[in-house]
């Protein structure tokens, strides 16, 4: 099944009976500028492998990912000092200890800090529960502090994110869980609720330079974990801090992967989708789109496929995207397809921005 944003663009690229995209989706205008091949940050073995990617305040990339998921007990981390172009041998954050991990995210805060998200898997009996966890670094990711548990009364087995946290200040984060939003209070190691108090589930939220919130949230209200379809609204924004939203209607589907959102120096959101296939719940091909008006509409003739290897995207990926520098995005994702060579593994695309763009923006 295709969610209805996507049947206009699919349907470009698909031929009658087949259920895959063709191998080359790029088209004339960026012949002068196209993502590069998928470069292997490294080899992993399968389950929650679900990257987490930053741009450190130093320049370099980080990418944090689990090797073996659905119960990990480390996680790696893996560093760029030119840009994604090479990636160190990843190791493992050392704090990380007693925990069986469901990766989270990477956050860069305006300080520099760099603050790095995951859930544990807990289970008493027929009980079953994630606790979240984070760590910080002062070091571009160098050395990592203590790790800190966010005190909940209630853990539920959706007591986890996979997007980055959302810095109102230094000291208060909005946590997108999938069972609940909530700010973080890092002076008291607290919780209160965010905005209006609806829960957005385990979407991206991000803030532009006019202070307008834009979240992923596919309906109206996340229900948890799955439940009857509330109100469709394809993202909201806010521009009271979270206390109203208005439905954006001009997401795409939001799948099992979900989608990546994120601000550009120049003002410009960057979006992250999946395509799917027709018919069936796989991932085909990532997709990059901007939008100009802080997500009132997104560039669509200006969209640019990123990765598609001609077949489903084993595993889902989550794809990652940062900014690189002024003229560069980077986005990390995993494919699990066994007969790619050198197997599974967590990669990288480097996407010039130039691709994206009219000479208008």
């Amino acid at each position: 099944m295709v969610q209805r944003s996507l049947i206009p663009v699919l349907s470009l690229y698909l031929l009658p009976g087949l259920l895959l995209l063709p191998l080359s989706l790029t088209t004339t205008r960026a012949e002068k500028a196209t993502p590069s091949a998928p470069i292997r940050v490294g080899t992993v073995k399968g389950g929650h492998v679900h990257p987490a990617l930053c741009r450190a305040a130093n320049g370099d990339l980080l990418a944090v990912y689990n090797e073996d998921g659905g119960g990990g007990k480390e996680l790696l981390l893996s560093r760029s000092t030119d840009g994604g172009v090479t990636w160190s041998t990843s190791r493992p954050i050392p704090v990380i200890k007693d925990c069986s991990i469901y990766p989270g995210s990477l956050t860069t805060l305006r300080s520099g800090e760099i603050v790095l998200h995951w859930s544990c898997y807990r289970i008493d009996g027929k009980r079953r529960w994630r606790v979240p966890q984070f760590c910080t670094s002062r070091d571009h990711g160098v050395t990592w502090s203590p790790v800190t548990e966010i005190p909940l009364e209630d853990y539920t087995n959706y007591t986890c994110l996979r997007h980055p946290i959302l810095e109102l200040d230094s000291n208060h984060w909005v946590c997108p869980f999938y069972d609940r939003t909530v700010i973080y209070d890092r002076t008291s190691n607290s919780v209160t609720p965010f905005g209006d108090g609806r829960n957005h589930g385990m979407v991206p939220l991000v803030r532009t330079a006019t202070g307008t919130l834009i979240s992923g949230a596919p309906q109206s209200e996340a229900p948890v974990p799955v439940g009857k379809p509330g109100q469709m609204v394809y993202g909201l924004r806010s521009t009271d801090q979270g206390q109203s939203w208005q439905a954006m209607l001009n997401l795409p589907y939001f799948g099992v992967a979900g989608y990546d959102m994120n601000v550009l120096k120049s003002g410009d959101v960057v979006l992250t989708s999946i395509l799917y296939g027709v018919g069936r719940d796989d991932e085909w091909a990532y997709e990059l789109t901007l939008s100009h008006d802080e997500g009132k509409s997104w560039d669509t003739a200006k969209s640019v496929i990123i990765y598609n290897p001609g077949r489903p995207i084993k595993g889902r990926g989550w794809p990652r995207t940062v900014q690189i520098d002024d003229q560069t995005l980077g986005t990390l994702f995993y494919d699990l397809d066994p007969k790619q060579p050198d197997g599974p593994g967590v990669f990288f695309v480097r996407t010039p921005l130039s691709a994206l763009k009219s000479d208008n923006h």
